[in-house]
């Protein structure tokens, strides 16, 4: 079947229920089938629905497909200037989305489209939120499972007044209420798996199972999930520094019992006293210059990203969107 060819063409409306919204970056090889599952998935919905790509600076084959697939009925693209990452792709797309509710997918077809349906009934049942919970990560390496299951033990313990349920990822739909909240947030630091869950609203998870990704190869690593650990810690929760200051009180009382004890006895020493002063107060530098970095990227409120083209005229609603978020 020619991807170019879909099952039922869906509805072409001025203003879609639902907007799919699905960031690329390097997916030359699992787009043609990706494409052709969601066409025959969006035929069925009873919602009208657009689907959206946007490409995250791709520099295979990625974008000459797009190109194609943007002459269909319902079809929209986006094209980032270069590689700005999937949290900037994700923006773009709640920027630029027409739907009433959205619905964020990659495109490795690790999440089965068919499951949209799902979640479409869960919203029209009244959930805002509908997020999409793994039981198993299939075709994950040990290693990958490992630190992401440490990662949302810590996130839980760290995060602050909201929930960040475990095993979700960004395959979820969102709702008119959290969407229109997601976008009167300025911030320039984003973590969207925190913000859903910190502007709350009725939610529901949903277990499925992720299957092995089937073309290509994972662009996420380690140094990125570190990346996405720190940016949650400084954006949702000031423990780390709380912890850091109780620390230094006790530090400071242990000191000063000591110099007592010390001046009383006539055996003052202040050597290992000041290496472990030192270090704690290394780590306190540190500390606080993760959250003078935090603060210095708001300061600066550089865009998110940068358009090479797009593929229609924005919304009036896309329009005010992006005038509050650059």
């Amino acid at each position: 079947m020619s991807i170019s060819s879909p099952v039922t063409a869906p509805r072409e409306v001025a203003d879609p229920q639902l907007s799919i919204i699905v960031p690329c970056y390097q997916e030359e090889q699992s787009l043609p089938a990706f494409h052709v599952r969601i066409r025959a998935l969006m035929a069925r919905l009873p919602v009208s629905s657009e689907v959206l790509y946007v490409d995250d600076g791709s520099r295979d084959g990625s974008v000459a497909l797009l190109e194609r697939l943007r002459q269909e009925t319902g079809v929209r693209c986006l094209f980032l200037s270069r590689n700005f990452g999937k949290e900037a792709a994700l923006c773009a797309g709640i920027d630029h989305a027409r739907g009433q509710a959205l619905v964020f997918i990659d495109a490795d077809l690790q999440d089965p489209p068919e499951l949209i349906e799902h979640m479409v009934a869960h919203w029209r049942e009244g959930f805002e939120v509908v997020n999409m919970q793994r039981r198993r990560r299939t075709g994950d390496s040990w290693f990958k499972r490992t630190t992401a299951r440490l990662y949302y033990r810590m996130m839980g313990v760290l995060v602050e007044r909201m929930r960040i349920p475990s095993d979700v990822s960004d395959f979820r739909l969102i709702g008119p209420a959290p969407l229109a909240a997601l976008r009167a947030m300025d911030e320039r630091s984003r973590m969207l798996k925190g913000l859903v869950g910190w502007v709350g609203f009725k939610t529901i998870e949903l277990p499925y199972e992720r299957t092995a990704r089937r073309a290509g190869s994972s662009k996420f690593n380690f140094l990125g999930l570190l990346d996405l650990a720190i940016s949650g810690v400084l954006g949702f929760s000031r423990k780390p520094l709380r912890w850091f200051s109780l620390a230094s009180l006790l530090i400071w009382v242990a000191a000063v019992v000591y110099i007592l004890v010390a001046l009383v006895g006539g055996t003052l020493d202040a050597h290992h006293l000041l290496i472990g002063l030192g270090a704690f107060l290394c780590l306190g530098v540190a500390m606080v210059g993760e959250y003078l970095g935090a603060t210095l990227s708001e300061v600066k409120r550089r865009p998110h990203y940068l358009l090479k083209g797009q593929s229609t005229q924005r919304s009036s609603r896309a329009h005010k969107a992006q005038g509050r978020w650059s």
